[in-house]
């Protein structure tokens, strides 16, 4: 059976999605509500199964989290220091504790190291 070459092509990239640049943004996030349509696709995307039910309460989880990013949108802007300074200490070298000294107080050691109680 002879199949058109467009349908072959097809059929060879069906399970490869092609990503291209979305045009910006230009209105708010909840002009285009994550309906069970996205919902559906993410699920897809994630290889996750969702009944309905699922999908439904997705759906508002999502259109519930574009409202709370909407409302950081509308937080202002606050004017910041232009100069920030560290005030960390500068790093200063100083002797360590050799080897004897650091196990010393250790409860047991084996071969130079801490040890420890093992975890199973």
């Amino acid at each position: 059976m002879d199949t058109p070459a467009h349908d072959r092509s097809s059929q060879l990239n069906a399970g490869i999605e092609t990503l291209t640049p979305d045009p910006p943004v230009t209105s708010c996030m909840s002009d285009h509500p994550a309906g069970p349509d996205t919902v559906r696709h993410v699920a897809e995307l994630a290889r996750v199964d969702l009944d309905d039910d699922e999908v439904d309460q997705f759906a508002e989880q999502f259109a519930d989290i574009l409202d709370y990013f909407e409302t950081i949108e509308e937080v202002p802007e606050v004017d910041r220091e232009a100069e920030l300074v560290n005030v960390m200490r500068p790093d200063e070298e100083h002797e360590s504790l050799t080897q004897e000294e650091a196990l010393s107080n250790a409860e047991s050691s084996e071969d130079g190291y801490f040890k420890g109680p093992n975890v199973s």
